[in-house]
């Protein structure tokens, strides 16, 4: 039995995945650099904001709900997670291996005693780090459902926000800290994004002024960030609040009636074609084919590419039915 489609999470999931794709293609492009001159600034500030975006649509379909025994909510989310990543890892670290795209992979003998290290410890892609921060949250998550479905989740979560900004202004003033041992700066930057997802989705219900919020502070923060960036100035905190205002946009659009079905299969494909982007995007770069269109529409024009076409992947996968679509990642 199928479950309903949240439209508004799908059109979220489908702009995460895009900015995503973009910002593989941005890098695989070498417009991160400096020789790209101040297009690598337009792109960077926009194209990082998909992971963050990702880590809070997990808070706000995660926290929300009413909390599982452990046992099951682990065996029922790292089996969606991992199981998929074992199907498209192996082709990606085959097409990877006859690429030679490994250092330490030159014959068939090496290929077969590298894969399950490999596999396991996220090496096969640097992309696929996502799935392994995230396995990280999954473990926290059945405690963190039970303490926020407490009558005193609204506040608990209030705090957690608070500390977390905190934290993000401590690391913008006192840049040192981010060399404290023992902790990994980015599992806790995602984790904010995990609960701040949360927050916006249970409580921030006015829609019209998410809309106005959202459209308000994304333009602002993104114009701040780029001028910022471009002036060599710390703008994580005015870049997180870019983040959240897109989230907040995003959730408060209207998705018009023809184009619902589009976004909410993407919203279905988003896991596939997470791992079908990566090996067509680095192929689509070193292409040598982009000369015909300007420096900043490349990535735009290799994101495009690489959506329809792992978009098509996985709609044909979808429709394989002797493949079970929780082996594809659908």
């Amino acid at each position: 039995m199928k479950t309903q489609r949240v439209v508004f999470l799908d059109l979220i999931r489908m702009a995460a995945i895009l900015l995503v794709i973009t910002q593989h293609a941005w890098s695989g492009l070498r417009l991160d650099e400096p020789v790209a001159g101040d297009v690598r600034y337009i792109y960077q500030e926009l194209v990082v904001m998909g992971v963050p975006l990702f880590f809070m649509l997990s808070g706000a379909l995660m926290l929300g709900g009413k909390p599982l025994p452990i046992a099951q909510f682990l065996s029922r989310r790292l089996k969606r997670l991992f199981v998929p990543y074992l199907l498209w890892g192996t082709l990606v670290y085959i097409i990877s291996a006859v690429m030679h795209k490994y250092t330490d992979v030159h014959s068939a003998k090496e290929a077969l005693l590298h894969y399950v290290p490999y596999l396991l410890s996220g090496k096969i892609n640097p992309s696929y780090w996502y799935i392994f921060v995230l396995i990280g949250l999954y473990l926290l998550t059945p405690f963190m459902q039970h303490v926020l479905s407490t009558p005193r989740g609204r506040r608990l979560t209030q705090y957690g926000l608070v500390l977390w900004f905190a934290w993000l202004a401590l690391r913008v003033y006192y840049p040192q800290f981010g060399s404290i041992h023992y902790y990994n700066a980015s599992a806790f930057m995602y984790m904010g994004f995990f609960l701040c997802g949360h927050y916006c989705v249970r409580y921030l219900t006015d829609e019209r002024a998410n809309r106005r919020f959202g459209l308000v502070g994304f333009v602002l923060a993104y114009i701040l960030n780029v001028w910022g960036m471009m002036n060599g100035a710390n703008t994580a905190l005015v870049h997180t609040l870019a983040i959240i205002s897109l989230f907040l946009l995003l959730k408060s659009c209207a998705v018009p009636d023809r184009f619902t079905s589009f976004v909410t299969s993407s919203g279905r494909y988003t896991y596939v074609i997470y791992f079908v982007h990566v090996p067509l995007v680095g192929m689509l770069c070193m292409l040598d084919v982009w000369d015909w269109c300007p420096l900043w529409i490349r990535p735009l024009a290799i994101t495009l590419l690489s959506f329809l076409v792992s978009y098509s992947i996985a709609w044909i996968a979808d429709r394989i039915r002797w493949v079970p679509n929780a082996w594809v990642g659908i």
